[in-house]
């Protein structure tokens, strides 16, 4: 896995959870997760050809799914 991807796609999450408030109450789990998360995404999408899918479009569609899971085990509100 290339490193500097997934670096990017770390800080994209970050960004898109911060902008939408998220925080559990425990920061270092907050950043675990998000670690996992851009992992699994990276490891979901490593054939995807990035020149016919948009990325921001797929990383936006992925971490709305994991808010709303995230809010149905009341996580974050």
């Amino acid at each position: 896995m290339d490193n500097q991807k997934l670096l990017e796609t770390v800080a994209d999450f970050a960004y898109i959870l911060g902008k939408a408030g998220y925080f559990s109450g425990d920061s270092r789990a907050d950043i675990q997760e998000i670690i996992y998360w851009a992992k699994n995404f990276e490891e979901k999408n490593k054939n995807t050809n990035w020149n016919k899918t948009d990325y921001i479009l797929e990383i936006e569609r992925y971490s709305t799914n994991k808010l709303i899971e995230l809010r149905s085990l009341n996580i974050f509100k």
